[in-house]
């Protein structure tokens, strides 16, 4: 046998390449799982490439099938937008005024979820962002502050 200079050795060629291909495999699986854990299914049809199963808001009340839907979609979604998906993972048709409705009191009572010119969002992907004209709880405190101070003089 003779070996030539430059020759390429094709069994580690091709061992190295299949030792990659079982790398990306394993990786392909992990995603697999994590994907079937956040209720989405691997299906081409959606943006990002995955649709909802159609259990994936099961059992869940609408703010916190919303909020899963946020956190699947990663992307602000419009009240109709949301109703829309959350028929598709299982809830029952909602009127719009009853989804807006419910979602404006989470975000007053518990701010996870905010409302940004008509599409709703999470809070923690908008840390800097406040409502225009409310006043600030500081704002409010000096005010009281202010009537005590006149009620004891």
């Amino acid at each position: 046998m003779s070996v030539e200079i430059g020759a390429v050795d094709w069994v580690a060629a091709l061992a190295e390449i299949e030792a990659e291909i079982a790398k990306l495999q394993a990786t392909a699986d992990v995603i697999r799982e994590r994907i079937a854990r956040s209720g989405v299914s691997p299906s081409p049809s959606g943006p990002g490439g995955g649709g909802l199963r159609p259990d994936a808001f099961l059992k869940m009340s609408i703010p916190d099938a919303t909020k899963k839907l946020l956190e699947i979609t990663r992307v602000k979604q419009s009240t109709q937008e949301i109703i829309d998906a959350l028929v598709k993972g299982g809830l029952p048709q909602s009127k719009y005024n009853t989804v807006y409705s419910i979602l404006n009191r989470r975000e007053k009572q518990i701010g996870d979820i905010i409302n940004m010119k008509g599409d709703w969002a999470l809070a923690e992907w908008y840390p800097n962002y406040r409502k225009g004209t409310k006043a600030t709880k500081g704002d409010a405190d000096n005010g009281a502050d202010e009537k005590e101070s006149k009620a004891t003089a």
